[in-house]
């Protein structure tokens, strides 16, 4: 598996890149009312409107700091109904770039009910490094009102 490295409060985390369109810089997000601190905002994206979760905001109840390694990293996400909508990963650290050396993921043995998208981990020599799991990033009652069916 190939991944898209990035930290949350200095610690690796992970990203399978098959879910993964695109990493772009940090932009300025329109916010939105009435939603979770972890939705960052929306932003325009090839000509349609993406919700932003912050990563850092998520995992560890504070925002994303702007750096200049701070980036969106445009994911594929599927609504109820299994249609594709794309979703913007506000993460910090992520000019880290792509590992394919991972090495033997395993589970944590711990279980994370209120952060079921927290994968298997990879030890490594200088760490290790935690997958998030994409699908299960957004609750399926917020999932429903970010996105909403036409």
């Amino acid at each position: 598996m190939t991944v898209l490295l990035f930290e949350v409060a200095r610690q690796r985390y992970g990203l399978d890149v098959s879910q993964i369109i695109e990493v772009v810089p940090a932009v300025r997000l329109r916010s939105i009312p009435g939603v979770p601190p972890y939705v960052a905002g929306i932003m325009q994206y090839r000509g349609s409107l993406a919700p932003v979760l912050d990563v850092s905001q998520l995992l560890c109840g504070t925002p994303a700091t702007p750096r200049f390694s701070t980036r969106l990293v445009m994911v594929r996400h599927y609504t109820t109904s299994r249609t594709e909508r794309v979703l913007g990963l506000l993460v910090e650290r992520a000019t880290q770039g792509v590992s394919d050396e991972l090495g033997d993921l395993m589970s944590s043995g711990i279980a994370t009910p209120d952060q079921p998208f927290l994968g298997k981990i990879a030890l490594q020599r200088d760490g290790s490094v935690q997958l998030l799991t994409v699908e299960r990033l957004i609750p399926e009652e917020l999932r429903a009102r970010l996105f909403v069916e036409s």
